[in-house]
C-alpha cells in the first residue's frame, strides 16, 4: 500500500507543470477601453479562450507605445500593432528609442481605413484642395498621425509644407477642432465617436463628408513610399457619418502581434484557429468585420513568428504576395 500511495503521489507531482501551464493565462495588451483596438482584443481573447481552452485577459492601456516595450520583453504575450508602430518599434525609430527585436507578428487582423473629413458644405472636393488650408497637426500625444496625414497629402503631391498646422494632441482632437471652425479639415477614421459627434455640431452645414482619395497607379507610389497602404472602399452606412456614397479611403493593416518567446505551437494554433474562426470573431465583435482569412500575411519588414509561417504556408498565403 505504501509503495501505491508513493508512486501515486509522484505521479501528482510530475503532472503539476503540465496542469500549471494548461492554467497560465495569457494577456492581450490594448489601447484604453472604448477604442477598436480595445473591442477587438475583447473579441480575440474571447475567441481563443472558447476555441482554445486557453484564458486571455485583456489589458488596457495609454497606447501600443507603451505595450510594445512590454510586448517584446514577455510580460505580455499578444497586442495589436498598426504597421507604422510595428514597424518603427522593431527598428528603434520614430516613437521608439531602442529597437523591439523581439517583437513577432502573428497575423494581419484588419485593415484600418483613413481618410480627410471635411463640413459637409465646404468647397475642398479633393486632397489636392487643402494645399494652403487648415489642418491639424503636430500630434504630439500620437506620432503616428504624422505619418498618417502625410501619406494622405502625398496622394495628391502634397507635403506638411502645404498646408497650415494647427496644434493638436491626436487625430481624435484635431476633429474636435475641424467642429468649432478652427480648422479646415481632418485627419481621422470612418466611424469614430469624434466623427458623429461632429456631423451634429456641424448640423447647420450638413453635416460632415469624406474625402475621395486618389488611387492612381502614380498616386500609390508616392504613398507606398510613406507606409505600405491600399484602398478600400467604403459603402454609406448608419455608424459611418460623412460617408455620402462610395468612397475610397486609405487602409493601413493591424496586426496581432506577438515576441519570440511564445512556443512555435502555439503561435500556429492561435493563427489556425483565427483563419478558421472568422463569423465567431464577428460575433464577438463587430470591430472584427473587416478581418480576412484570405489576406493575413503582409510584408512589412518585422519577422512573422516561425509558428505562424507554419500555418500560412499551409493556407498557400506564405511568402506574402
Amino acid at each position: 500500500m505504501k509503495k501505491q500511495t508513493v508512486f501515486a503521489f509522484g505521479a501528482a507531482l510530475m503532472l503539476v507543470p503540465a496542469l500549471q501551464a494548461h492554467a497560465q493565462v495569457m494577456s492581450i495588451a490594448s489601447n484604453p477601453q472604448g477604442s477598436v483596438f480595445y473591442s477587438s482584443s475583447v473579441g480575440i481573447a474571447k475567441v481563443i479562450d472558447a476555441k482554445l481552452k486557453q484564458q486571455v485577459r485583456v489589458q488596457p492601456m495609454g497606447g501600443s507605445s507603451t505595450y510594445i516595450p512590454l510586448l517584446n520583453r514577455g510580460e505580455v504575450e499578444l497586442g495589436l500593432t498598426n504597421v507604422d508602430d510595428a514597424r518603427t518599434a522593431f527598428k528603434g525609430t520614430g516613437n521608439f528609442r531602442e529597437p523591439n527585436a523581439n517583437l513577432r507578428l502573428l497575423t494581419v487582423i484588419f485593415p484600418l481605413p483613413l481618410s480627410i473629413v471635411v463640413p459637409a458644405d465646404s468647397s475642398i472636393k479633393t486632397i489636392a484642395d487643402l494645399k494652403g488650408k487648415r489642418l491639424p497637426g503636430s500630434y504630439v500625444a500620437q506620432t503616428t498621425g504624422r505619418i498618417l496625414q502625410q501619406t494622405l497629402l502625398a496622394s495628391a503631391g502634397l507635403t506638411p509644407k502645404d498646408i497650415r498646422e494647427v496644434p493638436a494632441p491626436n487625430l481624435f482632437a484635431g476633429v474636435d477642432l475641424m467642429a468649432k471652425g478652427k480648422v479646415d479639415a481632418a485627419t481621422t477614421a470612418p466611424g469614430v465617436a469624434q466623427v458623429q459627434q461632429a456631423h451634429a455640431e456641424l448640423k447647420s452645414r450638413g453635416g460632415v463628408r469624406f474625402i475621395n482619395v486618389d488611387f492612381s497607379p502614380q498616386s500609390l507610389e508616392a504613398m507606398r513610399k510613406l507606409l505600405p497602404v491600399r484602398p478600400l472602399v467604403l459603402e454609406p452606412a448608419g455608424h459611418l457619418a460623412g460617408v455620402l456614397g462610395p468612397t475610397q479611403v486609405m487602409a493601413y493593416s493591424v496586426f496581432l502581434t506577438t515576441n519570440s518567446k511564445m512556443s512555435d505551437d502555439m503561435a500556429y494554433k492561435i493563427t489556425k484557429m483565427l483563419h478558421e474562426s472568422r463569423d465567431d470573431l464577428v460575433k464577438a465583435t463587430p470591430a472584427l468585420n473587416r478581418f480576412d482569412p484570405k489576406h493575413m500575411a503582409e510584408d512589412i519588414g518585422v519577422p512573422f513568428h516561425p509558428g505562424a509561417v507554419k500555418f500560412l504556408t499551409e493556407a498557400g498565403q506564405w511568402p506574402p504576395k
